[in-house]
């Protein structure tokens, strides 16, 4: 009873803690996580004690396996019981979800642990000895798994004590999903072999012997035989699946001295040698970042969406590297974007790393995130728009916390808001290594931490870097930056938000259901999503702008008037609250076959008064431009503009149609080709552009970086120079000027 009650007080604090921990508070994944882990413990642990009392007080073997299930039961209940009352507290998530969770969680963490510990100790004659050897085997599925993580691309991983472990953070999609389900019935067949075994070992009174009857052993033969069935299949059914099965569906391959692609064999051979081109380019690069020689190839794994890459390595929308196996796993993307560079900065960094895993570490074996993401993102720093520095300027101007002290605290990075966090670590590592010089960003690498690489403790860099980025791109860093910065960057962490999983799972559907015009199921998931979450500013300007195009005016009003600043209260609106009102109020007009009126017309007015010449910038003026468009071709524009067509090109093709002479449709035809990888047509487009005449230095601008990418890309060198250097002299940001630097740089490099 002590130990019941013992265990029953641990689950209970632990459950009431987890309660007031973001992300934590609510019946859903997060929570179910840790409880499932506790409950794997406590039922085995219980069971070993019930089992080994039940053969002191001369009870049957199946007397202690009952009681086991019986304490089980009542462990199981203890956390769900903490999270149900803590909702009286903390409004609930999808509670019905919730509940799925938590039965394929901590239920059956729960069942497994009871059965596998009432197992041994049914064996084990000493108690002390079952307990022993059940922590042993508790411990030992662990370092398998981490072992699993360690050889293989996976980033996930499926426990019989713990459930599903996911892998990156950023990650919030998670469901119960068919892989899940298989592998709990995995759980249940093993759990099966285990009281067939039982049967068929033991007698009643825990001696030893054959049990000659047949059933015990058609059950033992029955479930094992499934168990080894489901475990051989385990790659094809999602839950356990190795470096053979991610290189059988990715077939393709390319290589050089510099990288090595596996890649779905539906991309095209011309995007994976472009690939491999900007592969060798960025490893050159991230070599000479880190003054290394360039060294053993990359491999480089290459999916072709990111449901792929999902299911077979964990990751949906983030792109990993392990860089202690020199390996990089993305989704397609188009040659020149960054990520490419950031991954390869893992891998190099990697080769400075005294580490197993082949990154800045804490306490051994805990990776320094800060350190590890920084020093990618101050190696590929160039990107279009701001830079790093500048929006880390313009961070401190508007009041966004940016202090390095609290970053590189050991989990401040990973709980920040993933934005704010990269975009302020790589920063203050460029400083260092732009001031300190390549020495210190290797020390940094290899571990040895800020102070044993520069010579300066923590506070004193962080006023150095402040004073750096005041000197030299203070004067690129308006107002209407520090306006972006506040609410770009603003906000809370992952686990910080109302119910993520929830979200991010009803935000799925959402999409789904638009890509398949179903508008009605869309806007009940997204209203859902809503709920779950109502302080989500980003919701609400997705259900405003889908409500317009349902053609509800009603429901319109309802949303722009809970939106701030828009509904009275005296708030000052963000600008993406002024541009999601501004597209609601179009496509509403547009369902009623009017023209845009003049609401929104004010509201873009209002919204590019508050932004300088970045994307932002351009992406309302361009929305403005075109209002005056001729309505078949300036619905298909708003909607690109929006970000909610999924073949933007196709629909700016239209939009061509019906206004051939608009420079706007050209250059972001021209814009759209080059993310689908037609470098050919997006030069023609973007050059009609120019000829016709963009409205003003900002497009122009802009449309000379992109033409000259794309002619670099499309084999036209030339060209490629002439555009890149009229680009170098019109483009407003640092980040502009070192991604035309880079492409010079390849035409340079022969």
């Amino acid at each position: 009873m002590r130990r019941l009650l013992t265990w029953c007080a641990l689950l209970a604090l632990a459950s009431t803690v987890l309660a007031f921990v973001p992300g934590f508070d609510v019946l859903s994944f997060y929570f179910c996580l840790p409880v499932s882990l506790l409950l794997g413990m406590a039922c085995g642990g219980l069971a070993v004690t019930m089992v080994a009392r039940a053969r002191a007080s001369g009870l049957t073997v199946w007397s202690g396996w009952a009681r086991a299930l019986g304490v089980a039961g009542l462990l199981v209940l203890v956390p769900l019981a903490v999270s149900l009352v803590n909702g009286l507290r903390v409004e609930p998530c999808d509670l019905g979800y919730g509940f799925l969770f938590y039965g394929a969680g901590p239920v059956m963490s729960g069942l497994v642990g009871v059965v596998t510990g009432a197992f041994i100790a049914s064996l084990v004659r000493r108690a002390n000895g079952a307990h022993l050897l059940f922590c042993a085997l508790f411990l030992a599925t662990f370092l398998a798994d981490g072992w699993y993580l360690y050889r293989e691309p996976a980033v996930f991983f499926f426990n019989p004590f713990l459930g599903y472990y996911p892998g990156p953070i950023y990650d919030d999609f998670i469901e119960v999903t068919d892989a899940y389900r298989w592998y709990r019935v995995l759980c249940l067949s093993g759990a099966a072999v285990l009281v067939f075994l039982t049967w068929a070992l033991v007698a009643p009174d825990f001696r030893y012997r054959v049990n000659r009857r047949p059933w015990p052993w058609i059950g033992l033969g029955l479930s094992l035989g499934l168990s080894v069935t489901l475990w051989g299949l385990s790659g094809d059914l999602g839950f356990r699946v190795d470096r053979e099965d991610v290189e059988s569906v990715l077939t393709g391959r390319a290589g050089d001295r510099f990288c090595e692609i596996r890649h779905d064999p539906s991309i095209p051979a011309a995007d994976v040698d472009r690939l491999l081109g900007d592969c060798g380019f960025r490893h050159r690069q991230a070599a000479d970042f880190f003054d290394l020689e360039p060294g053993e190839p990359v491999r480089v794994y290459l999916y072709a969406d990111a449901d792929s890459k999902a299911r077979l390595m964990g990751a949906r929308y983030v792109e990993v590297t392990k860089p202690w196996l020199g390996e990089i796993h993305l989704t397609m993307v188009t040659p020149g974007d960054t990520v490419l560079g950031h991954e390869i900065a893992h891998v190099v960094a990697g080769r400075l790393a005294t580490s197993f895993l082949g990154v800045p570490t804490r306490y051994l074996a805990v990776p320094d995130m800060a350190l590890v993401e920084g020093l990618a993102v101050a190696c590929a720093f160039g990107d279009d728009g701001p830079s790093p520095h500048e929006w880390s300027l313009a961070m401190v101007r508007a009041g966004v916390a940016t202090d390095p002290a609290l970053l590189f605290g050991p989990s401040s990075f990973v709980t920040a808001h993933a934005g704010r966090a990269y975009t302020t670590a790589g920063s203050f590592i460029r400083f260092i290594s732009d001031h300190y010089g390549p020495g210190a960003v290797r020390d940094l690498a290899a571990g040895k931490g800020l102070h044993r690489a520069t010579g300066s403790d923590l506070a004193e860099l962080s006023r150095q870097w402040i004073r750096t980025l005041e000197r030299e791109v203070g004067p690129g860093v308006g107002l209407d930056l520090v306006n972006q910065a506040s609410g770009r960057f603003s906000g809370p962490g992952v686990l910080g938000r109302r119910c993520p999983v929830d979200v991010a799972r009803l935000l799925e559907k959402a999409w789904q259901a638009w890509l398949d015009r179903d508008l009605e199921a869309a806007r009940s998931s997204l209203e859902a999503a809503h709920r779950y979450d109502p302080t989500g500013p980003g919701l609400l300007r997705e259900l405003a702008r889908l409500e317009g195009r349902v053609g509800d005016r009603k429901a319109v009003r309802q949303v722009l008037d809970s939106m701030k600043g828009l509904g009275g209260g005296g708030e000052r609106p963000t600008t993406l609250d002024l541009l999601a009102a501004a597209d609601a109020l179009t496509f509403l007009a547009f369902q009623g076959g009017e023209t845009a009126p003049d609401e929104a017309r004010s509201y873009l007015v209002a919204a590019a008064g508050l932004v300088g010449d970045g994307p932002r910038g351009r992406a309302l003026r361009a929305r403005l431009w075109s209002l005056d468009l001729p309505p078949g071709a300036s619905r298909p524009v708003l909607e690109v503009l929006a970000g909610r067509e999924e073949q933007p090109a196709g629909a700016l093709l239209e939009a061509l149609s019906q206004a051939p002479g608009s420079s706007l449709v050209h250059y972001l035809l021209g814009r759209a080709l080059v993310g689908e990888g037609d470098y050919q047509g997006a030069v023609g487009h973007l050059q009609a552009a120019l000829t016709l005449g963009l409205p003003d230095q900002m497009f122009t601008a802009e449309a000379e970086k992109t033409l000259g990418k794309a002619a670099w890309w499309s084999g036209d060198r030339g060209l490629a120079r002439r555009h890149l250097l009229r680009a170098l002299e019109r483009v407003p940001y640092e980040g502009d000027r070192l991604v035309i630097e880079e492409y010079l740089a390849r035409l340079g490099g022969g």
